[in-house]
């Protein structure tokens, strides 16, 4: 198919000259441009973890009973963003851990040590292809 591309109206439209594409649009203004919301690829975290598998994952969502320590990440990819929460406001802690060593991926962490989330939060990582970085401080 060569040329532009409308589905349904308004469901889809490819804008091949302007290399675009709208979801719910037919005028995208971005390289991708979605009228509605969109959903995110999420996973649980409740147990010690230095390789949790992030794998197309956008959100951790932690829940931890005791201390539950995250020291590194699996299958994240250059450019992926992550954000890691603790959802509950419960006795449990979580600790991310600063340059652990032992993950396949590590997080650096702008404090340069761990971080404890005891309350509701979360942090925002970015993931460069072989380690992560916070992007908040």
């Amino acid at each position: 198919i060569s040329g532009d591309l409308t589905v349904d109206t308004s469901t889809l439209k490819v804008d091949s000259s302007n290399n675009r594409v709208g979801i719910g649009t037919t005028s995208p203004t971005t390289t991708l441009d979605v009228e509605g919301t969109v959903s995110y690829k999420h996973t649980s975290l409740t147990a010690n973890s230095d390789d949790l598998d992030v794998s197309g994952v956008t959100v951790v969502e932690a829940t931890p009973s005791g201390t539950t320590r995250l020291g590194g990440l699996t299958g994240g990819v250059q450019g992926q963003i992550l954000y890691i929460l603790k959802v509950d406001s419960g006795l449990g802690r979580l600790i991310i851990e600063h340059n652990e060593g032992t993950g396949n991926q590590d997080i650096f962490l702008s404090s340069g040590s761990d971080v404890m989330l005891s309350t509701r939060g979360g942090m925002t990582l970015y993931c460069n292809g072989t380690s992560w970085f916070a992007l908040d401080k």
